[in-house]
């Protein structure tokens, strides 16, 4: 994940969350976690976050430390029953964050109050993720696509102030990868009207 100002990025390597310079400065060890697996670090919109999959207390939870390395862990919960979890993504306010797990759910969190908010579940298992996500500009909303009974992926968009999803692509192609642009107008998405089943 790079910062938002591209002055350094941070990597999961070994189970440790490393931020290293584009160019000038130093390497950080941000996790120095003997034993414990950190993973899939994610830099907030606002420069001061890196949020992180941990499973420091014996399960994964979440956990947000300042990009400096300084400062006390803020250590959330994801809820019961435990999970793995993949992709932690920030809304642009740098208030919630977008996750998906092995149970094929899409959930966000509000950082401030802590709590987690289902989106949605994907009907079927897959050997890859087909569940992607990202947020609207304004974070007001998630864009996500997700398989329907005939196996194709459709685009859908989720309301975080009604809780509702809203199904905008036929589903007669296989949609996938859909993000906002920059103003919060379009969608734009890949679609293949040829995909099938395989053997």
């Amino acid at each position: 994940s790079i910062s938002p100002t591209g002055a350094r990025a941070v990597f999961e390597a070994r189970g440790e969350i490393l931020s290293v310079p584009f160019e000038k400065g130093n390497a950080r060890n941000l996790t120095n976690s003997s034993g414990v697996a950190d993973r899939d670090p994610a830099w907030s919109p606002d420069g001061k976050w890196i949020a992180y999959f941990s499973d420091e207390s014996g399960e994964y939870t979440l956990h947000l430390r300042e990009q400096s390395g300084m400062g006390e862990v803020k250590k959330l919960s994801l809820g019961n029953p435990p999970s793995y979890f993949y992709t932690p993504r920030w809304s642009p306010d740098s208030k919630k964050i977008a996750y998906s797990d092995k149970r094929l759910n899409l959930w966000y969190i509000d950082i401030e109050k802590g709590t987690t908010v289902k989106v949605d579940t994907n009907p079927f298992e897959n050997p890859f993720q087909v569940v992607d996500y990202n947020w609207s500009p304004d974070s007001k909303w998630i864009t996500y696509t997700k398989q329907l009974k005939n196996h194709l992926c459709a685009v859908f968009v989720y309301s975080v102030e009604t809780g509702k999803s809203t199904q905008i692509t036929d589903g007669l192609s296989d949609a996938r990868y859909a993000n906002f642009d920059k103003n919060g107008k379009y969608l734009y998405f890949t679609a293949s009207t040829n995909a099938g089943p395989s053997t």
